[in-house]
């Protein structure tokens, strides 16, 4: 069978049908023609794989046999998270920062208000100015950059500042 002719065979495309042939999945061979070699695929190996492949298909993770009781519901019912002082509508965030502070100390992250210098989105972040703002701002040597890593804009945390209070 052709190229042509094993995908159509195959429901894929011909490009999906070469990709398996490099990976090995399928097997072809060139037959001589009339002005070139032509890539042939075995009937037998291409009905193989097509039953493995309707095999292998996605089936529904939920039956739905009427006789087999439902066990696959959700439960709806509040968890014990969930389940906050109503009284006062409060909220510890103190395990969150925990856990935060920690994966920065594992990650060698370092938080905003951390940084002496900050690039052009970390500075609009800080100050409450637009990107497009700052950029316009820089252009004009009102504020002052320095060169950071590959050719990026950094500023000063204390040059920001110093600029916001003229605002």
């Amino acid at each position: 069978m052709r190229k042509f002719d094993a995908a159509k065979f195959l429901d894929i495309s011909e490009k999906t049908l070469e990709r398996l042939v490099k990976s090995g999945e399928i097997s072809s061979r060139l037959e001589k023609g009339k002005t070139r070699d032509i890539v042939v695929f075995d009937d037998v190996e291409l009905k193989a794989f097509k039953e493995r492949r309707e095999a292998a298909k996605h089936r529904p993770a939920f039956s739905s046999s009427d006789d087999s009781p439902v066990q696959n519901s959700v439960s709806l019912t509040p968890t014990k998270a969930d389940n906050l002082d109503r009284q006062n509508q409060t909220l510890s965030f103190a395990p969150i920062i925990t856990a935060l502070e920690s994966l920065a100390d594992a990650q060698k992250m370092v938080f905003l208000q951390n940084k002496p210098t900050l690039n052009l989105n970390d500075s609009a972040l800080v100050s409450g100015l637009s990107v497009t703002f700052l950029e316009k701002v820089v252009k004009d040597g009102r504020l002052k950059t320095f060169a950071g890593l590959r050719g990026s804009k950094v500023i000063r945390r204390t040059d920001l500042n110093d600029f916001i209070n003229e605002l």
